[in-house]
């Protein structure tokens, strides 16, 4: 399945769409021993995507653009560099390869584009250094790299638990739409969890039920989901709090929080809804940031 993200170029290089992903629901558990929260999060991959391409090279190049002047250029502080690093050291290879980075997603705001970046750097540089790992071993070497970069080796609807490892495969037969609303500003992943540790806990929440969910509109769906993560990152980023109530305020319905943030979204069940809602947004700016509409990818879809 893997193979069908893959695009071959009359150069020989290998293109390849990482898509962002939104957290239809995150419950995070206490830290443990090992320092890492257990997670359990309903992931899906999402329209907005980064583009990375792989050219034969005598060594390792990485060149970037669009969100460039936020991402670190060189191999060993870049997730794609360091990627490529580590599937070229696994594999015992001193292949080379041109790769460049068009960046659309943004950093910094809970959308994963950097787990999905380094992801698709393992499939495109196996298929370029013919290399034809499995893919339980390209999701092992991911899990080295970042928690949820497993989860963008298949990059396909799936329930994820532990540190992200675990993927349950959860397939859902509706055409889902949302509208993000990403800020110029990010929320910073460790002072959300170091807050998430110490903040008094509130009454738990209980169970979503994922296999309910995947059936279910997403008016409900909306409705229904909620992240632990929110509290702590509004304490950590107060003009995201100022941001969400807004929203609320103004559209009369949830607003969601992504991963750790700083990226809100709210689910819709109609693209020319979501479009409109988009538009309207934009059409009174405010500053704070740009709305997207998006269609969230069923299991087999891909972007491009």
């Amino acid at each position: 399945m893997t193979e069908s993200r893959l695009v071959s170029l009359p150069d020989g290089g290998i293109q390849i769409h990482a898509p962002a992903k939104l957290n239809l629901g995150l419950r995070v558990f206490p830290r443990q021993p090992d320092g890492y929260h257990p997670i359990e999060s309903w992931m899906m991959p999402i329209s907005l995507y980064d583009t990375l391409t792989v050219q034969p090279a005598k060594d390792l190049q990485l060149l970037l653009s669009g969100w460039e002047a936020a991402v670190p250029a060189d191999l060993e502080n870049n997730l794609v560099g360091r990627a490529a690093l580590r599937l070229a050291q696994r594999a015992g290879v001193q292949a080379g390869a041109r790769i460049t980075l068009h960046k659309v997603i943004p950093p910094g705001g809970g959308l994963g584009g950097g787990s999905s970046d380094a992801a698709a750097t393992l499939l495109a540089l196996d298929a370029l250094w013919r290399l034809k790992r499995p893919v339980d071993e390209l999701r092992a070497l991911a899990l080295d790299l970042g928690s949820d970069v497993p989860f963008f080796v298949e990059a396909a609807s799936a329930v994820c638990r532990g540190r992200g490892e675990r993927l349950e495969p959860l397939a859902y037969t509706q055409f889902w739409y949302a509208v993000l609303f990403i800020s110029p500003r990010g929320v910073p992943t460790g002072p959300v969890y170091a807050h998430f540790d110490v903040l008094p806990r509130a009454a738990e929440a209980p169970p979503l039920d994922w296999m309910a969910l995947s059936r279910a509109g997403a008016t409900e769906v909306n409705a229904a989901i909620y992240n632990d993560l929110e509290t702590p990152a509004l304490v950590v980023a107060p003009w995201l709090r100022q941001r969400r109530d807004d929203l609320t305020r103004r559209l009369n319905r949830k607003i969601h929080l992504t991963g750790s943030g700083a990226t809100l979204f709210t689910l819709l069940e109609d693209p020319g809804a979501a479009a409109r809602l988009a538009h309207d947004l934009n059409a009174q700016p405010t500053g704070d940031g740009t709305a997207v509409p998006v269609r969230l990818y069923r299991r087999g879809e891909y972007p491009g």
